[in-house]
């Protein structure tokens, strides 16, 4: 919500808040599927809403985005179609494009509008999008992901919070139907939420991945507009475990990382190593 120049958002049951003072309300607009909201802040730059809740500002965005891609891609000994699920701004697809070897990128959005609010707000986000690798598709991706088989090396869930129809991104049988869209090693990347102010679950999110691929890990990095600054995500593959890296990759990936803002491949060996309050939290033993 926003109170007297301030955006506030409540999280962990309302018990919990975090704020930015907004200098200025830039776009809002009510689509088929959800209440989307730009605003400018003096701590954050641009920020984007969704129902609400933020979703991407000019100060961390490369945080997300960076992790959720270079991760599976090291990882990956063969990286030819890649699927995001979500992600209508933009920033996974820019990350993606950055490795020339890979020959398709498929953004399924539910919600066209996003992807244009964010070429209007955050170009720097979308600027990969006119790759022509790229396919953008408007459509549901709990829907989609059921008629890929065996298609994609890896598959990133760029999802919102587990509400509304974002609900059915976090359940057993659509980490299933994940399973079934990637080849036989493929590679799922998906945002876990903030153990501190478990509000959705976290447990039962890495307990449904658990019970569909054998290699099911975490790893934090931080989001400072995200509730709490401290954010998870989960790494589930068919083969290779998360700190596998690709020999053959390391020397480009070194050329690339030097431009990039977070990721290099030490931070990435060391971001799986996690602590006792962490593994109790997700269930990892």
């Amino acid at each position: 919500m926003l109170v007297e120049g301030w955006k506030i958002e409540e999280s962990f049951r309302n018990t919990f808040a975090m704020g930015f003072k907004v200098t200025a309300h830039l776009h809002s607009e009510k689509s088929e599927y959800q209440q989307i909201d730009v605003v400018d802040t003096e701590a954050v730059g641009r920020l984007l809403l969704l129902d609400g809740k933020t979703m991407v500002s000019n100060k961390d965005e490369f945080v997300y985005h960076e992790v959720v891609s270079h991760i599976p891609y090291m990882v990956s000994r063969q990286c030819k179609n890649v699927l995001i699920i979500g992600g209508g701004d933009g920033g996974v697809v820019r990350e993606f494009v950055k490795h020339k070897d890979i020959a398709r990128i498929d953004l399924v959005e539910i919600d066209e509008r996003v992807i244009e609010v964010s070429k209007k707000y955050f170009p720097d986000c979308t600027s990969g999008l006119a790759d022509p690798r790229v396919r953008v598709l408007c459509q549901d991706g709990f829907a989609f992901i059921k008629k890929a088989k065996s298609e994609y090396d890896i598959i990133v869930i760029d999802s919102t919070d587990p509400v509304d129809f974002a609900t059915a991104l976090f359940t057993d049988a659509f980490y299933a139907d994940v399973y079934n869209a990637l080849t036989p090693e493929g590679i799922m990347l998906n945002q876990t939420e903030n153990p501190f102010l478990d509000e959705w679950g976290v447990k039962d999110i890495y307990n449904n991945m658990r019970k569909i691929f054998p290699i099911v890990k975490s790893f934090t990095a931080p989001m400072l507009v995200y509730p709490g600054v401290f954010w998870t995500w989960g790494f589930s593959s068919k083969k290779y475990g998360p700190t596998d890296l690709n020999p053959e990759r390391l020397a480009a990936m070194s050329k690339i990382e030097r431009d990039l803002k977070w990721y290099n491949t030490e931070w990435h060996k060391s971001a799986f190593s996690l602590s006792n309050f962490h593994k109790k939290t997700i269930g990892q033993e």
